[in-house]
């Protein structure tokens, strides 16, 4: 038997694909102190300074910008959220004409921050800066007079970099800015050619409450009217489902007439002897309804700025203000002789709205607890309807283990159209 040749398998030209290596840059090792960025005011002057100087309301030494035309700026540090990882790239802004011209050969190729934070320079009121030398010891509050250089003097003992800035027998703008603040706040005695001033309270007072009135005349900034506005005068409102929930709760341990009696004594509101602890609480539900629907309905508009304006007082004392101070003026913004603000009103309606939080607190756990056991009695009922159900099958199994087989066979015969065993045995009728 002759056997086939086979011809070799021909040899396919594989296209030679060129292995390509990717090439890793190492970056640059991370610095100890990173740049940072600031935003700096456009008519700052060339002597304006970064100081560090005790801040007025803790003591605790802050960076500042000093500039002795527009006086001082605070930083504030914005920054991006911790859940979102962004970062900064910064390079030097290249005109067309630099990047054609082979002058400059070697340029900053950038920076990348790793911490994208900014800080912004906000003009802070000279008064603050001034008040812990203007207070000077709170046992002899506004008792002692002093020249405006004296004050200047006392601001320069308490940070020795200010001195390099302001000078109090050299006064400039800087100085003349202080001195007018401190008779804003202050009392003014003439001796001969000098003013001597002393701190008032009442002055100072009236003094943050037009601040107040200026922050809060276009609105506070949402993150503060969301979180101590709006919060603070919301008022709870039950749904009526609820209501209707809890009377049908009541209803099921209760006869049908009782059922009607109840639902009828709640929408009535009426104060019936014979009322259950259920109809009374769904009662109360519906009048707090009612009353919630009235406060939000009349939207007191006077609570709501005057809120705000309690806001903006307890932000200034908060940021600016020192904690002996600040013990001092506490009881001042509540005169309306003083501050011609009366907050009663707002006491008034903030008193509600947490009587209100009260009740509704009351009811909500209430309600919870009732319908906790209403759905342990629905959970008693199907179980002993399960046990029910078992309890029948296992008897007619059991009865049909004791049937015969002889029964079990006759049960099987087609009986149609054949007449019962009992017909034979009934009494022929009587022949007449």
């Amino acid at each position: 038997m002759k056997r086939a040749r086979s011809k070799p398998a021909a040899t396919k030209k594989h296209d030679e694909v060129e292995s390509t290596t990717p090439t890793i840059k190492k970056m640059d090792a991370s610095v100890d102190n990173p740049p940072q960025v600031f935003v700096m005011p456009r008519d700052a002057s060339s002597e304006a300074r970064i100081m560090t100087i005790p801040n007025p309301a803790t003591s605790i030494l802050s960076r500042y910008l000093v500039c002795p035309d527009n006086g001082f700026y605070e930083f504030t540090r914005v920054a991006v959220p911790k859940k979102e990882q962004r970062s900064w790239l910064l390079a030097p802004d290249r005109s067309s004409e630099e990047v054609e011209s082979t002058e400059h050969e070697e340029k900053d190729a950038g920076y990348v921050i790793q911490t994208p934070d900014m800080l912004v320079a906000t003009r802070v009121d000279p008064l603050f800066v001034l008040l812990p030398s203007l207070a000077g010891d709170v046992e002899s509050l506004g008792q002692e007079y002093l020249a405006p250089s004296d004050y200047l003097a006392k601001l320069t003992e308490r940070s020795k970099l200010l001195a390099h800035i302001i000078r109090p027998n050299q006064p400039g703008k800087l100085e003349r800015a202080m001195e007018s603040r401190m008779e804003a706040v202050c009392e003014c005695m003439d001796l001969g050619d000098e003013k001597m001033y002393a701190l008032s309270l009442p002055k100072l007072v009236k003094e943050l409450v037009s601040k107040a009135k200026k922050m809060t005349a276009k609105g506070l900034p949402a993150s503060m009217e969301d979180k101590f506005v709006k919060q603070a005068l919301d008022v709870p409102v039950l749904s009526i489902k609820r209501e209707d929930s809890s009377i049908s709760i009541a209803a099921d341990d209760a006869t049908p007439g009782a059922e009607r009696e109840a639902t009828s004594e709640a929408q009535s509101q009426g104060s019936d002897a014979s009322a259950s602890t259920i109809t009374s609480v769904s009662t109360a539900a519906t009048s707090l309804s009612i009353a919630s629907a009235t406060d939000e309905s009349s939207s007191p508009s006077q609570a709501i700025e005057l809120l705000r304006l309690r806001v903006a007082f307890n932000f200034m004392l908060a940021s600016y203000v020192a904690p002996a101070i600040r013990q001092e003026i506490e009881p001042l913004l509540q005169e309306p002789s003083i501050t011609s603000i009366d907050f009663a009103p707002l006491d008034k309606h903030l008193e509600r709205v947490a009587s209100l939080k009260k009740q509704a607190q009351a009811l909500r756990s209430l309600s919870d607890n009732i319908s906790r056991k209403r759905s342990a009695v629905d959970d008693g009922q199907a179980l002993d309807k399960g046990e029910a159900k078992k309890r029948k099958k296992e008897e007619e199994e059991a009865r049909k283990k004791n049937t015969s087989h002889g029964v079990k066979q006759l049960a099987k015969v087609n009986t149609t159209g054949m007449k019962k065993m009992s017909s034979f045995f009934t009494r022929p009728p009587t022949k007449k």
